[in-house]
């Protein structure tokens, strides 16, 4: 059979030549970045496409601007500071080699501390030394041999360091046995030391003399420069003389102004009680107790209220019923409560007081010193009243007190009585302290 040559329809042929401009791209003169066989299926085409747009905009925009800038010559000057690394070294060097000679100057005062450390860690070791021995303890002046000797031809002898030395540590432990603080101590046998030593006494009278000196030197410690009289100084202030009473906790506040009210008409003064401690328990009652035992009107309040407002009502009722003296108690309170001092204040503001009287026990040691120095600087405190002094024969906090504060002590309680209320005598107190 002959060959059959496939037929040619002229409607195909134009459909070819209309096919080939559509695969000629008119944009063929740039070229475009092949696509890979996966660049035909739908999704991974799209994701190429995009991965083109967002890299297409970063080449134009960053090169260009930040040439532009001036800033970089700024920084090209600067650049030298941080290159040569290598002169840094040699920059501190000199920097730092003027600085050795401030180096000496705490020396010196190490120098000169470590020996006072070392004498009071000596003095304190022969003070517990003596005070653990069994030896009989006596404050006597201790003279040698060759001394005794010589009394035999000089009637008089001279006192020297080591004659004072056991002397002066027996006196010290007295004193701190008699609850006095560390500092008056010392300060009391460095007084003694200095009246003792180079001083010229009758052999005979040796002890009698020294016993005297250390009398003395006791009772001006307890005597302060703003002393005075209670009853003249009432006496002298203009009517009604308001007097408040301040103090810790189970001090005594309210029985010691029951004193002080026993004491006060005893020399023909009329009283008023203002009963201001409207905070403790009973505090009222109690007051109002020892106004009936004394025949003394009492201007009170319910708990709770202003112990400023009570005060200033007591003031008027003694203005109006021409009373001598406005006794005003208050609430215990301890140095460390602000909001109970802040109160005090109010009182201190609205009745203007002309004295305030701390009353603290005798047996408070240096925690007493604490309370008279925040009581002094919260309102300022005119003179204080010791209690329970028959529970502190020695009194050593009497000796403390007024060394180390400078407020007077007026009055010392002995007793539960309305009449065991004694002014304060230095010398009867320094007698007790070296017994």
């Amino acid at each position: 059979m002959p060959s059959q040559e496939p037929e040619i329809r002229l409607e195909d042929l134009p459909q070819a030549v209309e096919a080939k401009p559509i695969e000629t791209k008119p944009e063929a003169q740039k070229p475009e970045p092949k696509k890979g066989i996966l660049s035909s299926i739908w999704p991974f085409g799209k994701k190429e496409e995009k991965k083109s747009e967002e890299k297409a905009p970063a080449p134009p925009i960053s090169p260009q601007k930040p040439v532009e800038i001036p800033i970089p010559q700024a920084a090209a000057e600067k650049k030298p500071v941080q290159v040569p690394k290598s002169e840094i070294p040699v920059s501190i060097k000199s920097v730092s080699a003027p600085q050795p000679a401030p180096a000496p100057k705490p020396e010196p005062e190490l120098q000169v501390q470590m020996p006072d450390t070392a004498l009071e860690d000596e003095d304190l070791a022969r003070l517990e030394k003596k005070a653990l021995s069994d030896e009989e303890r006596e404050m006597k002046v201790k003279v040698g041999i060759g001394k005794s000797m010589l009394g035999f031809l000089a009637p008089q002898v001279t006192i020297e360091e080591n004659d004072v030395r056991d002397l002066l540590d027996e006196l010290e432990l007295a004193l701190l046995e008699s609850d006095v603080a560390i500092e008056v101590s010392t300060e009391v046998t460095q007084r003694l030391r200095t009246t003792l030593v180079g001083m010229k006494v009758d052999k005979g009278k040796m002890q009698e003399e020294v016993a005297r000196q250390m009398k003395k030197v006791l009772s001006d410690v307890m005597t302060s420069a703003n002393s005075f009289d209670f009853l003249e100084r009432v006496q002298q202030k203009p009517k009604p003389v308001k007097i408040l009473f301040v103090g810790p906790n189970g001090a005594g506040k309210t029985t010691t102004m029951a004193k002080i009210a026993h004491k006060l008409m005893q020399a023909k003064l009329s009283v008023v009680f203002a009963a201001g401690d409207t905070f403790r328990a009973a505090a009222i009652e109690q007051t109002e107790v020892h106004a009936q035992r004394l025949g003394v009107p009492v201007v009170k309040s319910k708990y709770g209220s202003d112990p400023a407002s009570v005060a200033f009502d007591a003031v008027n009722y003694a203005k109006a019923h021409q009373t001598d003296v406005v006794l005003i108690d208050s609430a215990g309170r301890q140095d460390t409560n602000a909001n109970l001092l802040d109160e005090l204040k109010k009182i201190n503001r609205v009745v203007s007081p002309d004295l305030k009287i701390y009353i603290g026990e005798s047996i408070g040691g240096h925690a007493l010193m604490e309370q008279v120095r925040a009581f002094h600087e919260a309102i300022g405190i005119d003179g204080a009243i010791l209690t329970k002094l028959d529970c502190d024969a020695k009194g050593g906090t009497a000796l403390s007190l007024t060394h180390a504060t400078g407020v007077p002590i007026l009055f010392l309680g002995i007793g539960q009585g309305y009449d065991d209320l004694e002014a304060f005598d230095a010398d009867k107190v320094a007698g007790q302290i070296l017994t």
